[in-house]
């Protein structure tokens, strides 16, 4: 007996006599055909590829809670730095973007209801995700930013009427004298009062930020600011306590009231343009109601087991995936699945983790597996939103060492400014305006505000970004790989008709029920009696297992040939009838000899023609599919590599590279290592399958069309975070040096530095045409 051998391309087990080709043994034609095309060049790729290194997952659970009170991305740090320093805390990472922290802790150490309370203590507003408690109260934001414009513009109104006139030398200071009282002791003091009320109430965020960053020893925007509001604070006070009137109260002033100002439309901005991101967020609930007892009791989900009852409310999240045991409701699937309206739902139907039971009260069963669709979607989105890869790590980089920097400048400044014979009073202006003008919150703003609106507004239109750097990957794209059934084909595969015996529906059935591909699962509803046990999938030809003391086969020829059986000439001949293109033909046998077989067809996706034809105009497109008939399909694609299994799929992405940025567009079932391998993997899929599928982009639904919708989104973010960033890196290029030598004064240093936050934010928010 001749020992079997593995496929030299993609290492599934090689038929007895194997494939050969060169003197090299393949499993099936198709992965001898990728040989045939590619040449030697593909097996000494193969052979030189380094395996993956799987990171190691911290222990512990998560927990997502809402920051409010967070008004700059120096925040994030902050919030990272007190975080771990809590026993039981084993990682944290926050986002300014959402105003959200994801949480890793150790239950035996720390209880999932106190995190908000520990976090809160910092000066911010924490909440768990799914808390309906309104633990932060907005309207103090509104009401400081109304007091700040309003005594703000009091302290500039004493300035126009009295001092900007005279230090302009549009009036003499003696025709003041009548009202010399007014003008040179009410009002001096007036301003200091009012200018004292902006610095600590109005003001107090910023001095808040500069305190914790104190407390955790990183310098901020916040420290920047409050260095700069004292100065000009404390020499003006200084100043006026000596009699003298060279008072700079409408530099501090300034600098509180604009700064309260941007950050307000800055917040407002944010939080419109990152809604669908944010509800998603609050949509993920950690507990589940479960009975206990007569009555009710919430479990984490890791708590819960295949089979536990949870009972859903009116307006609730559905925490986990399952099925409908009693009750019936209408259910919000928009998020998960893109479907616009609630559907209706009665007992025995599936339900999605993460959809709104918008009416009615639900009782499920969990399904055999506990997972839940909406903590997948959540952690991955999570997880793109707040990378640091790529162009965001050079900008989080910069901002990191931007304040110490500055205020080196700044103190540098002012020696160089009196070591040069300047006086006191024009070093300190210089000094401060470098100070003012300087604004690192660009750079902390840059990249992933852009990146969360960007996925946000992918989610509205049902695109889903499951990687962190596909914002990174696409310049050009030279090759379009796609797969066939479920991606150009609907997916939707029916049985058409069946040859041979009248066992192999029974028996078929048996052994496809235990598998998940859409031909599988056509097959498995003919019959339900039997069972099948020692399954054995063959990926990309079909799967055997034991029925009723029999070894059965259900697959392509590629199977048998693996196995060994042969195809009678008389099924054969009346398959042939059936070779169309649409139709796949799924043999069928048991005891090494093949009976008949299985008739499926698949339906092809509306307009899929249209959609390869414009893909074409800028990219060769090609047909990577393991079905072995592909007519009806490759005439109108650039090239075609049929019936191989999906490492050859992977095989033949990774030759396709060496030539170029490669597209792999696929249905997520048998797809995920051409997906993982190419430069951008794009699946139809639902978000369960997200993680296992490792594509970058995930496209719920049938309308193949909204790939070009998906990769327009790709370059607009891509080219907005580098606008963002050029405009961050120009800015302070240009406005800092401007400070140094004296050409911008204070108070405009002050205006310019809030207005280019403003200008990242907008930029940002832009609509996607």
């Amino acid at each position: 007996m001749r020992k079997k051998t593995e496929c030299t391309l993609c290492g599934l087990p090689n038929p007895i006599p194997a494939i050969q080709e060169d003197g090299h043994p393949f499993c099936c034609h198709g992965c001898k055909e990728v040989y045939r095309v590619f040449g030697a060049q593909i097996l000494d790729q193969e052979r030189d590829r380094a395996p993956v290194n799987n990171e190691i997952e911290l222990g512990g659970r998560e927990a997502f809670l809402r920051i409010d009170g967070m008004h700059c991305s120096s925040c994030e740090i902050l919030i990272e730095q007190l975080a771990l320093k809590l026993d039981g805390v084993l990682s944290v990472s926050s986002s300014y973007a959402t105003s959200a922290a994801k949480i890793r802790y150790d239950p035996d150490r720390v209880k999932e209801d106190e995190l908000p309370k520990i976090l809160t203590i910092s000066g911010y507003k924490a909440r768990l995700s799914n808390s309906q408690k309104i633990s932060y109260d907005y309207r103090q934001d509104l009401l400081r930013l109304l007091t700040g414009i309003t005594l703000g513009g009091l302290v500039m109104m004493l300035y126009v009427a009295f001092f900007y006139p005279t230090h302009l030398g549009l009036v003499d200071a003696a025709d003041l004298k009548p009202i010399n009282w007014l003008a040179f002791k009410v009002a001096p003091w007036t301003m200091f009062f009012v200018t004292t009320i902006l610095i600590f109430y109005v003001g107090f965020p910023i001095l808040r930020g500069a305190l914790i960053g104190f407390k955790v020893r990183m310098l901020n925007m916040d420290n920047l600011l409050t260095i700069a509001i004292f100065s000009a604070y404390t020499y003006s006070l200084t100043q006026l306590l000596l009699g003298s009137l060279d008072l700079y109260f409408d530099v501090a002033s300034t600098i509180v009231v604009v700064v309260t100002i941007g950050r307000y439309i800055e917040r407002t901005e944010k939080n419109n343009a990152t809604k669908e991101l944010s509800k998603l967020i609050d949509a993920w609930a950690p507990k589940a109601r479960t009975r206990w007892g007569g009555g009710y009791q919430f479990q984490n989900i890791e708590d819960l087991e295949p089979g536990d009852h949870v009972i859903i409310l009116e307006g609730e999240s559905i925490p986990i995936d399952g099925k409908i045991i009693y009750g019936r409701g209408a259910i919000d699937e928009a998020l998960m699945t893109g479907e616009p309206f609630p559907i209706a739902k009665v007992p025995g139907e599936k339900v999605i983790g993460g959809s709104i039971l918008v009416d009615g009260e639900i009782e499920i069963q969990v399904s055999s597996t506990v997972e839940s669709q909406i903590q997948n979607l959540a952690r991955i989105l999570w997880d793109v939103q707040s990378s640091n890869a790529g162009a965001q790590g050079f900008a989080d980089r910069v901002a990191r060492i931007f304040v110490p920097v500055v205020l080196f400048l700044s103190v540098t400044v002012f020696a160089v400014s009196m070591s040069y014979g300047s006086s006191l009073n024009n070093a300190f202006l210089l000094s401060l305006a470098t100070l003012i003008v300087s604004c690192p919150c660009t750079f902390g703003l840059a990249i992933p505000l852009t990146t969360a609106i960007g996925v946000s507004r992918a989610l509205q239109n049902g695109i889903i970004v499951t990687s962190a750097d596909t914002f990174e990957k696409v310049h050009s794209i030279d090759t379009v790989a796609i797969d066939k059934t479920g991606t150009l084909s609907t997916g939707k595969v029916e049985v058409v008709t069946i040859i041979g015996a009248t066992e192999i529906g029974p028996l078929a059935s048996a052994v496809e029920r235990l598998s998940p591909h859409p031909i599988a699962r056509a097959i498995a509803k003919l019959e339900t009696s039997n069972s099948a046990t020692n399954l054995e999938i063959h990926p990309g030809k079909g799967a055997i297992a034991e029925v009723d003391g029999r070894q059965v086969g259900v697959g392509s020829k590629s199977l048998f040939k693996v196995l060994g059986w042969a195809i009678p000439k008389n099924i054969s001949e009346e398959v042939e009838n059936f070779a169309n293109g649409r139709n796949v033909i799924s043999y069928v046998g048991w005891n090494k000899k093949i009976y008949g077989a299985i008739i499926t067809s698949d339906h092809q996706r509306p307009k899929w023609k249209e959609m390869v034809k414009k893909l074409k105009q800028n990219s060769r497109v090609i047909l990577l599919t393991g079905a072995e008939d592909t007519s009806g399909y490759k005439e109108h694609v650039d090239g075609v590599f049929s019936g191989i299994p999906p490492e050859g799929k992977a095989a033949v992405i990774r030759q396709l590279k060496t030539e170029g940025t490669v597209v792999m567009i696929g249905d997520g079932s048998n797809d995920a290592p051409a997906l993982a391998e190419a430069n951008l993997g794009i699946a139809f899929g639902s978000p369960t399958s997200l993680a296992a599928d490792a594509a970058d982009i995930v496209i719920p639904g049938e309308d193949l069309h909204r790939v070009f919708g998906a990769l327009k989104m790709i370059r607009t973010i891509k080219k907005r975070s580098r606008q963002n960033l050029g405009w961050a890196l120009l800015y302070n290029l240009v406005a800092i040096p401007l400070a140094t030598i004296g050409l911008l004064n204070p108070l405009f240093a002050a205006i310019a530095m809030s207005s280019s936050s403003l200008l990242v934010v907008w930029n940002s928010s832009r609509e996607y045409k």
